[in-house]
């Protein structure tokens, strides 16, 4: 599925559940640090386990990195991403 901004992310994880989040962060209406926070806040409402969610941003930045991870992402990729890395990345949390 494909979300046009956060907002729509958060309805349709609400609605269909994910193994996997691919989060771009640089989205209109609602930014996915914000829908990420969001998840993570309905997930704990709901005594859910964190589902893995892995943030795109066109930044590799160590501060970056980090901001993705203390809005509460699993993971990072910055874009442009290949997709041997991509692939890796999404069965390294494979259940």
């Amino acid at each position: 599925d494909v979300a046009e901004n956060g907002e729509e992310a958060f309805e349709k994880f609400m609605l269909n559940g994910y193994d996997l989040l691919l989060m771009d962060m640089q989205m209109p209406v609602m930014d996915g640090y914000e829908a990420t926070r969001i998840i993570r806040r309905w997930e704990r409402d709901k005594n859910m386990k964190d589902t893995p969610i892995i943030a795109f941003t066109a930044h590799a930045l160590k501060e970056e990195v980090q901001r993705c991870l203390d809005a509460g992402c699993t993971d990072h990729l910055a874009k442009p991403v290949k997709k041997k890395e991509l692939i890796e990345r999404i069965r390294s949390y494979a259940i």
